[in-house]
């Protein structure tokens, strides 16, 4: 499994340069990012990550809070931290707290941060197998396992759809799985017993239900999965008329946060029955990309890795048979403005400004296309280069 480093720094130009240079010498390391200390707790219900690089000095919370937050969670308080100090007060962090196990200068060079992440890496200890510690799982049961280093998300889900299967996806992140549900192949609703990563986007949702319910819906949750909403539709406290709806599009917008949570390990387990609260859900009628580009709508662009953040200066065009998937796919009006304008010679900036969106809503719609595999996205970089041509050995040459 990918050890995971996480970097709390709201520059993001200071972030980029950090994550190149941990991608080019540690090749089973994914760097999860946040510019707030808010946003960094959050990242600790998706990934707990092995070490920590942060910033002393954030928007909304002054280093030394975060650190004492993180030292007195028991779920964040043994996370190594390397303090990335340009007023020097990181050694005095380092002296006062034991999380903090090391700090160096801004800026922060590949000199200086290579060999303290490398030392830090080499003593994380290693995790048992996340299949090992849920309770609820049967081994003989399990039809399919794999990391999405080497086996996309997409590819599961694909799989257990087309082979028309019943039972459950289980996605291991943190201390709770992600479970995605599955009858005959066709989806029912992703769930998770970690309530509060379930609930974060639902406030509003939940403003004019009865706060005892929501609290005994929470613990039941936490106990046994059933989605809150699901709980209180079955309490009548649930005022909203679609709760199937409701259900299913925030699991979707739970699922949303495994395409930024770096490699994980996931497994396919079949059903002989479904637990009493996922019995009765009619199934949808999406297939598998459908499924997944409602699911990476919710994606935000301050959630994406450095390395998942297109070049703005890039250009999209199609591949072989992203054209024709585009053609299946239920794409909302800004979508489908996108997909018309794509034509392999003009840039990013230029499509965005033609059809009259944001850059950063562009950029992501080239993440979810890229996702879906749908366009090839072309740096700035890439597209700098001299032409290649032959020369008369057959070897390709700029020109």
């Amino acid at each position: 499994m990918s050890q995971k480093i996480l970097v709390i720094d709201d520059s993001l130009a200071s972030s980029k340069a950090a994550e190149t240079a941990l991608a080019q010498n540690f090749g089973n390391v994914d760097v999860l990012l946040a510019q707030r200390a808010a946003e960094g707790f959050d990242r600790f219900l998706i990934a707990q990550p092995d070490l920590i690089l942060l910033n002393e000095s954030l928007p909304d919370m002054d280093g030394e809070a975060v650190v004492y937050r993180l030292l007195n969670d028991p779920l964040t308080s043994s996370v190594p931290i390397v303090v990335m100090s340009s007023n020097g007060h990181g050694d005095k962090l380092k002296a006062r707290y034991s999380n903090v196990v090391r700090s160096i200068s801004k800026p922060v060079s590949a000199e200086s941060l290579l060999p303290v992440v490398s030392t830090q890496l080499a003593q994380a200890k290693a995790s048992p197998p996340p299949s090992s510690v849920i309770l609820f799982r049967d081994a003989a049961k399990v039809v399919f396992a794999g990391h999405t280093g080497f086996f996309s998300l997409r590819n599961a889900l694909q799989m257990a759809y087309g082979d028309m299967m019943t039972g459950v996806l289980r996605i291991f992140i943190n201390r709770f799985p992600v479970e995605l549900f599955f009858s005959k192949g066709r989806f029912l609703f992703a769930t998770t017993r970690n309530f509060q990563l379930y609930l974060r986007d639902s406030p509003v949702i939940l403003n004019s239900t009865n706060l005892g319910l929501v609290m005994e819906g929470q613990a039941n949750q936490g106990a046994s999965g059933c989605p809150l909403f699901l709980f209180l539709a079955g309490r009548n406290g649930f005022p909203h008329d679609d709760v199937v709806q409701i259900t299913r599009e925030h699991g979707q917008r739970l699922f949303s946060h495994l395409w930024t949570a770096g490699r994980v390990n996931f497994e396919f387990s079949e059903l002989g029955e479904f637990p009493d609260y996922a019995r009765n859900f009619p199934p949808s009628t999406d297939d598998p990309d459908n499924w997944v580009l409602a699911s990476l709508r919710h994606v935000r662009f301050d959630a994406l890795t450095a390395s998942q953040r297109p070049d703005p200066n890039g250009s999209p065009a199609y591949t072989r048979k992203g054209y024709e998937l585009i053609q299946r796919l239920k794409l909302n009006d800004v979508e489908a403005r996108f997909a018309t304008a794509i034509n392999g010679a003009e840039s990013l900036q230029q499509i965005a400004k033609k059809i009259s969106i944001p850059l950063n809503d562009a950029l992501l719609i080239v993440f979810r296309f890229q996702a879906l595999e749908i366009i090839d996205y072309w740096s700035s970089t890439v597209l700098s280069l001299p032409p290649q041509t032959t020369n008369p050995g057959g070897m390709a040459v700029a020109s």
